[in-house]
């Protein structure tokens, strides 16, 4: 029947050089079975897909206007300014429609454009914390779930969409299985696998072969316009709008912006009730990018509807305005640029979806050898576009946008390999490069702790793959630590007293951490588990930091270090970790510096992930027996769902004399607060640390700010300290706090623990005689309680270490390159 049609519909050529049977008849089995496929993963079928091609493609021969009768206009919708009072109210708006929200991320390409070979999702959105995009975007999610649940005072769960391809889907599957799905719950993910279609040959829709295999038809992507297909077959809007979902927003794999945006876009749909909603940027007339239109027909139809820039401007002029596209007295063109996120009202997409079956209009776009347009360059294939569903709208549908006016904070996709990015910024427009879009990363947060008042240094100007950039401070923070701007300014309430150097380095991974009062020139990392309240006051950290240092021609370099023009040496990292729960405060008018000039060549090995970097909600990578794969709807189950893995921490540059003497510290101020009558004793410990003197000694010792335990209500202090370097230390150090039980020691139990430790140093001293090398303690946390066994551990985990540089990109194997997982590999524990 199949071929039957074929025959009609004048594809005889796929079968005119079949030898005669019994020859190659398994080539001509496979042939068929493709031909069956792309039958049924058409709507009609490969005769319809035909008909279809050949329709469109006689239009674009004839040069036929889709838009013929329609006359463009200035949209309605909303335009405010990043971090302005409108901002922050719709986010706020936005932050309560988001409990009522599902997420879509159409992801179907690889990074081959790019000039990476996996895929995009996995690339790190910037080095400061090695997070992969995917990981990003969970988080983002789970970050607005967990407002929501605080919201309501009761469990609510986002769940999202990924439309992958052939070409993505198994190593999106792969990446989520890998590192516990980024903290979401496997019943909140569903991949939904699109196809591709059959590619064409010439203008009567021959459809193409392989030139080296006769028998395999060429196929590409239909384009993401199939995500509507996909979510009406899987039945998940129906089920969203029975579990009481009003909202559904897609985005796209590379913007690592979106998010800094899409809560005030929400709000924005939210007030406006409308049916669709685009997140638009300002573009400049004629710009590449397509301009959000509403056009009105002569019959009185009307949509608002994007409109691709080689059609915008001709469809000016041929009604009416004779300047076309042009900018206003803003500088900028009166149609907003579309960027395909969007945001639909379930109720309205769902009734849409069942009349339409997601169905999106097509298009085809051939490339011609010449004016003649007889002949195509290379084969070409029918597209559909998600952003073109309000054609399937009535008329009366509430279609409209919201358009942020700074482009920098909220679009910079990465989607052009360095050559192409530099073709694009010398024609005069964006590189929408790796190296932008993480360079607008650091952009975008320096200049909201700016609008807050704080002191943000910079910025510098750099040139990497030979674009000259701004290079801001690199301030990167978790989406729990803040994803909206009311968040920003409850985690920065003083910002007055914030200070950051043009070259700091301030990695924050932690939603319960208040920075108070900060000066910071190098680097930085703050990181907490689960139940740690932190405050930052007072704190001044310089050290070396971490140099993003430009590759030159010859340089060995991982992918996505090659595609930014840069490698990133973590020279010296104040990491600060807290692994228990407790309140804890970085005391006030304290120094933790490194010694300036120091080599800081080191460089730890360590297992890595294709996302360059721990999650802190990570679980069970495993995929259970349950889990099970419906067609192309991927669906994960479990009886139990994961919990999260212990978040390991390690010791940076400490030598084991130091890591004693901080022992000492402890067990010194704990018998001063517990015993009574100590005075003796306490004396006896001070002539005991005084004669350990002669061995390295840190310049400084931070206790904990005064009237704070460090430790969960209900319990003793035992206070924790962090370390600065030492003269002639190589990297700064960290010792994680601990908070620990309700020790109740007399003082005989400290004068013997102090007793032991000075024993252990003296051990120490008469092995390493008089070496001066630096070693990195690493392992499990250090217990203050316990000096001799944490010493000993020390001692026997130390090893040199090397020059710290970013991740390699390797898909599976990850983080050994991210300079926030190496710094935190030798991080010393509190």
């Amino acid at each position: 029947m199949l071929l039957q049609q074929l025959r009609e519909l004048d594809q005889g050529h796929l079968f005119a050089s079949w030898p005669p049977p019994g020859q190659a008849d398994d080539k001509k089995q496979q042939l068929m079975q493709q031909l069956v496929h792309l039958d049924a993963s058409y709507n009609g079928g490969l005769a319809a897909y035909i008909r279809n091609a050949k329709q469109l493609l006689q239009d674009s021969r004839e040069g036929k206007n889709p838009f013929e009768g329609y006359v463009p206009e200035v949209p309605n919708g909303e335009r405010m300014d990043f971090g302005s009072a409108s901002f922050v109210e719709h986010e706020r708006q936005g932050v309560k429609a988001a409990a009522q929200a599902a997420f879509v991320l159409v992801a179907g390409g690889l990074g081959e454009r790019l000039g990476y070979s996996g895929i995009k999702l996995a690339l790190p959105v910037e080095s400061a914390s090695g997070k992969c995009f995917l990981q990003v975007y969970v988080e983002s999610i789970l970050a607005l779930q967990k407002k929501a649940c605080e919201d309501q005072g009761k469990p609510v769960e986002l769940e999202l969409v990924i439309m992958t391809s052939d070409d993505t889907h198994s190593r999106t599957q792969d990446l989520l299985d890998d590192h516990g799905f980024f903290g979401m719950q496997r019943h909140q993910l569903h991949l939904l696998k699109q196809e591709k279609v059959a590619c064409l040959i010439d203008n009567d829709a021959h459809l193409a072969v392989e030139k080296d295999d006769p028998y395999v038809i060429q196929r590409k992507p239909h384009g993401h316009g199939d995500v509507h297909s996909l979510l009406h077959s899987t039945g998940l809007v129906k089920k969203w709008q029975g579990n009481g979902v009003k909202w559904v927003c897609f985005f796209q794999d590379t913007n690592g912006l979106v998010f800094r945006a899409l809560p005030a876009a929400l709000g924005v749909s939210s007030k406006y009730d409308f049916d669709v909603n685009s997140l638009a940027v300002p573009r400049k007339a004629k710009e590449a990018i397509g301009g959000i239109a509403r056009l009105r027909h002569a019959d009185g139809r009307c949509m608002t509807i994007n409109v691709e820039y080689n059609q915008l401007d001709p469809l000016l002029r041929a009604t009416g305005n004779g300047q076309g596209d042009v900018n206003n007295e803003d500088g900028w063109s009166s149609y907003p640029g579309n960027i395909n996120q969007l945001i639909l009202k379930v109720d309205s997409y769902a009734q849409s979806l069942e009349e339409t079956q997601g169905i999106i209009a097509e298009f085809v776009n051939p490339k011609y050898t010449d004016a003649s347009k007889t002949a195509f360059k290379s084969s070409t294939r029918l597209e559909c576009m998600m952003q073109d569903y309000p054609k399937a709208l009535p008329s009366s549908a509430a279609v409209g946008f919201t358009l942020v006016n700074q482009v920098w904070s909220t679009y910079s996709p990465v989607k052009n390999n360095p050559a192409d990015a530099l073709a694009k910024v010398e024609a005069g427009g964006p590189s929408h490069s790796a190296t932008s879009g993480e360079l607008d990363i650091y952009q975008v947060n320096c200049r909201a702790l700016q609008m807050l008042g704080a002191q943000v240094d910079g910025p510098q100007q750099a040139t990497f793959n030979d674009l000259h950039l701004d290079f801001y401070p690199r301030v990167v923070w978790s989406p729990f630590f803040a994803i909206t701007t009311d968040d920003l300014k409850a985690k920065f309430p003083s910002p007055a007293r914030i200070h950051l150097h043009r070259n700091a380095m301030l990695y924050i991974d932690h939603f319960d951490v208040q920075v108070q009062s900060l000066d910071l020139d190098g680097a930085l990392v703050v990181e907490a588990q689960p139940g740690a309240s932190v405050t930052i006051d007072g704190l001044q950290v310089h050290n070396r930091g971490w140099e993003w240092q430009p590759l030159k021609e010859g340089n060995s370099a991982a992918e996505h270090e090659k595609i930014r023009g840069f490698t990133v040496a973590a020279y010296e990292t104040e990491q600060v970790k807290f692994s228990e729960p407790g309140n804890y405060t970085l005391p006030s008018k304290t120094v933790l510096e490194g010694e300036q000039g120091s080599s800081g060549d080191y460089e730890e090995e360590a297992d890595a992930s294709s996302c360059q970097a721990e999650s802190k909600l990570e679980h069970d990578a495993s995929r259970s027996q349950q889990d099970r794969q419906e067609g192309n709807h991927t669906v994960w189950t479990s009886s139990s769902e994961p919990s999260p893995n212990d978040y390991s921490s390690e010791k940076h540059g400490t030598s084991d004399s130091a890591v004693v003497h901080s022992l000492l510290h402890d067990i010194m101020t704990k018998a001063a607060a517990e015993a009574k009558g100590v005075a003796t004793e306490t004396k006896e410990a001070e002539k005991l640390a005084a004669s350990s003197a002669k061995s390295p000694k840190p310049k400084d010792e931070v206790a904990l700010k005064k009237g704070d335990t460090g430790t969960p209500k209900g319990t003793e202090e035992t206070p924790g300290h962090v370390v600065p370097a030492e003269a002639g230390d190589k990297h700064a150090r960290t010792e994680e706090t601990q908070a620990t039980g309700s020790p109740k020691k007399g003082s005989k139990k400290a004068k013997t623990d102090i007793a032991e430790a000075t024993k252990d140093l003296k051990a120490e001293k008469a092995d390493n005689g008089a070496a001066k090398g630096v070693d990195s303690a690493q392992g499990d946390a250090l217990k203050p309680s316990s000096p001799k066994k944490a010493a000993a551990s020390a001692s026997k985990e130390a090893q040199p270490s090397s020059p710290v540089k970013a991740a390699p990109s390797s898909p599976k194997k990850a983080a050994a390159s991210s300079p926030k997982k190496q710094a935190a590999e030798s991080a010393d524990k509190k």
